[in-house]
């Protein structure tokens, strides 16, 4: 299985994108035993970068990674923008573009599936589904994602649901093309059968605990691992692991109050 790290955006003081810690970060990871990436996600704030510090974000991770596993998420709300995104990242060695539903707009299953052959049709790499109804307005039902895979439209889907039953009837149809998500659920992934890998935030600052939990399978960690995820949460989600890494936020997003701030472990040296 891999284990794949959603990775933040690093800014300067300034607001400027730091490309110079995002590559350091990325070769920690490496050291630290991480199998991939997934750059500009949510963790990595894509709504606040423009197409070219995205392309800069993905070709800087692509150039550390050295032929480890990269999925870039590629979505634009231009649509050209995201061929442009694709087409960079598989010029540059990209393993797939991970890309969600249409943000905002609550769509039918016809309005997805015709979404997803529309970026097919455009890509330059194999597209993976993102579905995470926490954050996004339309899901990627489990019918449709099938249906959508015997085209040959998605190569594979990223799920964020945290719901392991719906993840084990994934993997059942479509064994090894299932990566999970939701950092609650890293404890319970190693038993669910076929899933081809694992997409982790918390790892951006506790790959060793991370691996031990799906690697060993050390599951008297669930505890310290939920508390360590709802810590995160409550000083501020990716604000707060950012703080905690020392890396700065771009407006709209501020560093979060030093008070929850202090609740949370040291990251990982």
């Amino acid at each position: 299985m891999l284990f794949l790290t959603a990775l933040p955006s690093p800014f300067d003081p300034r607001g400027k994108l730091d490309l110079g810690a995002l590559r350091a970060h990325v070769l920690w990871l490496m050291a630290k035993g991480v199998d991939g990436f997934v750059p500009t996600a949510i963790t990595g704030e894509f709504l606040y970068l423009s197409d070219r510090e995205r392309e800069a974000v993905h070709r800087t991770v692509l150039d550390a990674a050295r032929g480890m596993p990269v999925y870039p998420f590629t979505w634009d709300p231009n649509p050209a923008t995201t061929r442009y995104l694709t087409d960079a990242a598989a010029e540059q060695g990209a393993s797939g573009a991970v890309v969600p539903p249409p943000l905002l707009y609550r769509l039918d299953d016809d309005a997805i599936a015709a979404w997803y052959r529309l970026v097919r049709e455009n890509s330059g790499l194999p597209v993976l589904a993102y579905h995470d109804p926490g954050r996004l307005c339309s899901g990627v039902h489990h019918e449709t994602y099938v249906a959508l895979r015997k085209e040959g439209v998605l190569a594979g889907i990223v799920d964020g649901s945290g719901d392991p039953w719906r993840l084990q009837r994934l993997c059942d149809v479509d064994p090894g093309a299932v990566f999970g998500g939701s950092d609650r659920l890293l404890v319970d992934a190693p038993q669910i059968r076929f899933l081809g890998g694992f997409v982790s935030v918390i790892a951006n600052l506790w790959p060793d605990f991370c691996i031990r939990i799906l690697r060993n399978r050390e599951d008297q960690l669930r505890a310290a691992l939920l508390d360590r995820v709802a810590t995160v949460e409550a000083a501020g989600g990716v604000r707060a692991m950012k703080a905690t890494l020392g890396m700065g936020c771009r407006a709209p997003l501020i560093r979060p109050d030093e008070s929850g701030l202090d609740r949370i472990p040291a990251r990982e040296r």
